[in-house]
């Protein structure tokens, strides 16, 4: 239900991470429900060839700067996974490389759907439905950390300046490569997994 509430008292929302967009007049302030996946797609440089082992960048470095810095920091920030997508081989689409061992989509559906229902089990009394949704609080909660997995987690945060919700999202998205391995532990090896989703940009690589 939509609330309506004095403009005294607006509290400040961020629909990305919170799940509500808050709309604000001089009659009061509405809030609506806003949960969504939210999945994005953009081309390296200008020209599109950086890292490409095929095709030269012909872009500046300032180009590339200023082309990448069209999308702030702090947005970049709030995406949990973040995947550096290589060019398709011409070979692949014509189908003619030898057959290598791929998971189908029913075994990675299996997988996935596992994950789910012991997050589901997880979180069972509680508002939460999955990893994605965990507050600080409840990263806290669910995600204790082993002495060698936090030790790792730190220097990561010092080496590259982690911000705090980056830290979070990191630990969050650990506790998923745990759950689709069955693992109930989170490890230093799901920790340097999840590092590798953050941008590079982020981590001053």
């Amino acid at each position: 239900m939509n609330k309506l509430s004095s403009t005294k008292s607006i509290d400040y929302v961020q629909p990305m991470e919170d799940g509500v967009v808050q709309i604000s007049r001089a009659a009061g302030t509405l809030k609506f429900p806003s949960r969504f996946i939210l999945i994005a797609a953009s081309n390296p440089c200008p020209c599109g060839n950086y890292g490409s082992q095929k095709k030269p960048c012909t872009c500046l470095p300032g180009q590339i700067q200023r082309y990448r810095k069209r999308l702030s920091g702090p947005l970049m920030d709030r995406i949990d996974i973040h995947i550096n997508v290589p060019q398709v081989k011409i070979d692949k689409l014509t189908h003619q490389l030898k057959p290598c061992f791929v998971e189908s989509s029913k075994i990675i559906q299996r997988k996935v759907q596992k994950a789910r229902d012991i997050q589901t089990k997880r979180f069972k009394g509680s508002i939460l439905t999955c990893n994605a949704e965990m507050q600080t609080k409840d990263i806290k909660k669910f995600c204790l950390l082993d002495i060698p997995s936090l030790s790792l987690l730190r220097q990561a945060a010092e080496k590259f300046n982690l911000s705090a919700r980056s830290y979070f999202k990191i630990i969050k998205i650990a506790r998923t490569i745990a759950d689709l391995a069955t693992e109930k532990q989170i490890t230093p090896t799901y920790i340097a997994e999840a590092l590798q989703f953050r941008p590079s940009d982020l981590l001053n690589l």
